[in-house]
């Protein structure tokens, strides 16, 4: 099992770079962050190879939507940064939104456009973004994301963002699955994995409700982990996940996940 620590969300008891050492130390080998942008990349790397880890994911569109037919290029151009990023840290997927998000809020809600026209331009703009992704050799995973910490955001179930991925049909084009985000809209967590294991990508790990660790809550991981290996699923598995207590005693948890 690929197990990758958010260090946006864990270690937060240190500095970002310190943080590198301590995913290491808890005997981790990939990490995660969000935004590229506020980070300097050619520390990054040098701490990746210090270290010997690896990135499991970034964020790649930040203020832009893909539901705003006119942000297209926009978004496309943000993108095409975000990977040069992601290959200069031979990092393999790339997280992208429906909406651009900044500081833990959508920067556009698409108020007073269409349901029809939100997906006609996610569609075409996904579209070419797949084929920027194949070109460099880097799986974009497309998140659907709970409307109650997140107001505003427009793709909020599995059937939405599955069926656009494969409507693209793209091996570079994937969903994020997030439990914890998907157990708020929808539940039935083990039906929708099942459903949409051809295009499932990446897995991110919170418990519900308050998004700590695993046991914490209410969610039958053992049974999603087995249903998850049963399907083939060899992927990552993301922690997005707020300590309950320390960030050492979490990652004691992780481990055992």
């Amino acid at each position: 099992m690929k197990k990758s620590i958010c260090i946006e969300k864990i270690f937060l008891e240190a500095p970002f770079y310190e943080r590198f050492k301590l995913v290491k130390d808890a005997g981790f080998e990939y990490v995660e962050f969000w935004t590229w942008e506020d980070k300097d990349i050619d520390r990054v790397a040098a701490l990746l190879r210090e270290h010997v880890l690896k990135v499991a994911s970034i964020s790649g569109d930040k203020l832009f939507s893909l539901i705003i037919n006119e942000e297209r290029e926009q978004y496309l151009e943000y993108l095409a940064r975000s990977l040069k990023v992601a290959q200069t840290l031979k990092c393999e997927h790339i997280v992208i939104h429906s909406n651009g998000i900044d500081k833990g809020k959508v920067t556009h809600d698409g108020a007073g456009i269409s349901y029809a026209k939100k997906i006609a331009s996610m569609t075409r703009t996904l579209g070419r973004a797949a084929k920027m992704a194949e070109e460099a050799g880097v799986t974009l995973v497309l998140e659907a994301v709970n409307t109650y910490s997140m107001p505003g955001y427009f793709l909020n179930t599995t059937v939405e963002a599955g069926d656009i991925v494969r409507v693209i049909g793209s091996p570079n084009l994937k969903i994020l699955y997030d439990i914890w985000h998907m157990q708020q809209m929808e539940g039935n967590m083990v039906h929708y994995l099942t459903q949409y294991i051809d295009v499932l990508g990446y897995v991110h790990i919170g418990d519900a409700p308050e998004r700590h660790e695993p046991g914490t809550g209410e969610i039958n991981f053992e049974r999603i982990k087995r249903t998850l290996k049963s399907l083939g699923y060899d992927g990552i598995f993301g922690f997005e996940l707020v300590p309950s207590e320390s960030s050492v005693k979490c990652c004691e948890i992780l481990r055992s996940f």
